[in-house]
């Protein structure tokens, strides 16, 4: 459709109230799924109905909560399996996970800044806050650094604002940093192509994290591992850190220790 031209308005409006369930992450009730999306309960309540009836959002019978529906779980996993690089990266992950039991994550940017889409579970997972949907901090995870390096999604200039900017409340993973230290990390990110974490922002777990480029150069994911200090060691030549650096260069077609892409440092 050629912007600017019109659209269907009931769709737009449907669209809104998948938007406002996707951002609450959790199942709602009635009158607040209807103010997160600007509408009359009963307006909202009919459009619900029909988002029931196709499969894109499900009613709690014994609660009455609204949550996404199984054609929304289903359109996620169409969008991973339609994507050649994604099912490529889910399937290297899940063989490195399998081979050495290290919990590793495939990060895509979402709404919300770097968000978890595929997690292979490690041996030694424990109490790890980390599920699917998990957004990261831009600024104070590996993950979150990896994109500020390499990313180009107008969006992460703004994340990066935000996660500096006191007076907001945190709603992702991270450690806060003063920018000095993070334009750092950001510097020695671009330099050697991956970014650690080492006890932080979980205590006594060490994660790192690459890029995953396209054909054109563009970041498309994060690939990362995530385990006990004690046994995921992160250092240049610790050789967790340099299987993921061959996984994610073969998966970017760049061959073995070929340099990233870089991008400009976002403020």
């Amino acid at each position: 459709m050629r912007q600017g031209a019109r659209g269907i308005q009931s769709i737009e409006v449907g669209g809104r109230i998948l938007r406002a369930l996707v951002d609450a992450c959790e199942p709602m009730m009635l009158k607040d799924l209807a103010q997160a999306a600007d509408l009359a309960a009963a307006q909202c309540h009919a459009y619900l109905t029909s988002l029931r009836h196709v499969g894109l959002v499900h009613q709690d019978p014994a609660t009455g909560l609204y949550s996404t529906g199984n054609l929304a779980l289903r359109l996620g996993i169409s969008w991973i399996a339609c994507s050649p690089l994604a099912s490529a990266a889910l399937e290297e992950l899940r063989r490195f996970s399998g081979n050495t039991g290290v919990m590793s994550v495939l990060a895509a940017w979402g709404p919300d800044g770097p968000t978890i889409i595929h997690i292979n579970a490690g041996a030694s997972q424990g109490a790890l806050n980390v599920r699917l949907g998990t957004t990261f901090s831009v600024t104070g995870t590996a993950t979150g650094r990896v994109f500020a390096a390499f990313g180009n999604a107008p969006e992460i200039g703004d994340r990066i604002a935000a996660d500096f900017d006191r007076s907001l409340p945190r709603s992702s993973i991270g450690t806060v940093l003063e920018r000095r230290d993070f334009e750092k990390r950001i510097e020695a990110t671009r330099a050697c192509g991956y970014s650690v974490a080492e006890g932080v922002p979980i205590p006594r777990t060490n994660a790192v994290a690459a890029p995953i480029f396209d054909s054109g150069g563009a970041l498309q994911f994060t690939a990362g591992l995530i385990g006990p200090e004690d046994e995921l060691p992160v250092g240049p030549e610790a050789q967790p850190v340099r299987d993921l650096l061959g996984i994610t260069a073969r998966l970017s077609g760049l061959g073995a220790g070929a340099p990233a892409a870089r991008a400009p440092l976002r403020a």
